[in-house]
């Protein structure tokens, strides 16, 4: 049996791409889920699939980039389900504009989006866990973590802000036994770029593909970290991008 039966998730820009199969998978195991998204039509359409098969949500339309709205999220977990075990830091937007073209509107709306709302969510994740003695927060980050593709400024700071995150919060975790953790997607097939869900099947990832590994990743004892983990397709240039 998996130790995702039964436990509280909640997951970040769950109303399409890789948060909608993180949903899916998650709830595939038993666990209950939380979904947060902007969108409430989809996260109702996604509730609604998810009873169906006999599993547990509750959709929280929320604007992670706002402090109020991601604590109105953790409220309502924590009112229906009591408790939150995992979250999933997945909401997320892509960009790709020169630095000499960027306003400074774009850029916080990319920091904000892509690293702020992974902050607000953890602080809150930790308020919760942190006295039960166990968690595990997973950040959904990119490639460009690791190696920036040219005109993202924006979006290559977010990544690679969210990894140094990641590793802070990790180290702040151990006291109270939460594990922090990221993940770096490489090209897949969603609604986050323009172009992406054009792309082939043998080439990109489908969002299963990805929330496999991703609910792998917790689907770990407590006291155990699988701390990062990439896909990456074998003919992107990754090392050597350009």
């Amino acid at each position: 049996m998996s130790i995702l039966r039964d436990r509280v998730v909640v997951v970040t820009g769950a109303s399409s791409g890789i948060g909608e199969g993180c949903a899916l998978a998650f709830a595939e195991k038993g666990a209950k889920l939380v979904l947060a998204a902007r969108r409430a039509d989809r996260l109702e359409k996604l509730v609604a699939r998810i009873e169906a098969a006999g599993g547990e949500a509750l959709g929280v339309v929320t604007d992670v980039t706002d402090e109020t709205a991601v604590q109105n999220l953790f409220d309502s977990a924590v009112a229906r389900f009591g408790t939150v075990d995992v979250v999933i830091n997945n909401a997320g937007v892509a960009d790709s504009t020169a630095v000499y073209e960027m306003s400074l509107e774009t850029w916080h709306q990319v920091i904000e989006t892509n690293l702020t709302s992974a902050f607000l969510c953890s602080r809150a994740a930790f308020r919760v866990m942190k006295d039960k003695g166990r968690g595990r927060i997973v950040n959904i980050g990119s490639i460009s973590a690791r190696v920036p593709r040219a005109n993202s400024p924006a979006y290559t700071a977010s990544k690679w802000g969210l990894d140094g995150l990641t590793r802070s919060l990790a180290v702040d975790g151990r006291e109270f036994n939460i594990a922090a953790s990221i993940f770096h997607p490489g090209i897949v097939k969603t609604e986050l770029a323009p172009g992406m869900v054009k792309l082939a099947d043998d080439f990109a990832a489908s969002p299963e593909d990805i929330a496999g590994v991703i609910v792998h990743m917790c689907d770990l004892p407590d006291h155990l970290n699988f701390y990062e983990g990439m896909v990456v397709q074998i003919d992107l240039p990754f090392l050597g991008r350009g």
